[in-house]
């Protein structure tokens, strides 16, 4: 097999044991394509996922900043970047990742309400609200950003808007709907 052809399979190799939950012998795999071709942008963000998933934060944050060194633009590695930041309780780290994930990709649906979330931790409800608003927009039968928006609306004392969010979710999520009927005191009419 020439030189050149090895990462790729390997790569879809990899792929192709995930697919089926062996992620032991897929990391391996992908570490064996950077190996080869350490600018293997797709592998380092395989890494990334998988040691997440394993919970070993420090190694999967330094591989997604890798896939980052090799494309800033790719809003799904800088939205992973930002994702563990949040995970390990960095906020404003978090927050600054979530914007400059938004600004290359306003579409990124996650973005948006990962950046409620960290906005949440941090007390600021108005700003967050805004951002599940965004999140809930992008993707209407989200029932989180639902539910999270039904969060910020209490903690702001807006119980019209509360009761909105259970309207829109009790038509495609009514167990999401119970939680927020019971969590915020809404009562069906």
């Amino acid at each position: 097999m020439t030189e050149s052809l090895r990462p790729s399979l390997l790569f879809w190799y990899g792929q192709f044991l995930s697919t089926f939950k062996l992620d032991g012998l897929a990391l391996e795999c992908y570490r064996r394509v950077t190996a080869d071709n350490p600018r293997h942008q797709q592998a380092w963000s395989c890494i990334g996922y998988l040691l997440a998933e394993r919970e070993q934060f420090d190694e999967a944050m330094r591989a997604f900043e890798r896939a980052v060194a090799i494309n800033p633009k790719d809003a799904p590695s800088l939205f992973n970047v930002a994702f563990l930041h949040q995970r390990l309780g960095r906020h404003e780290q978090a927050i600054e990742i979530m914007l400059r994930t938004i600004e290359i990709d306003p579409l990124v649906d996650r973005a948006w309400y990962g950046l409620g979330m960290s906005l949440v931790q941090l007390g600021r409800f108005e700003e967050a609200a805004a951002r599940f608003e965004e999140a809930a927009r992008l993707q209407p039968m989200n029932p989180y950003a639902c539910y999270q928006l039904a969060s910020v609306y209490h903690k702001l004392g807006r119980h019209g808007k509360v009761r909105a969010q259970y309207e829109r979710v009790k038509g495609f999520d009514p167990r999401v709907a119970q939680r927020i009927q019971h969590e915020f005191g809404v009562h069906p009419k």
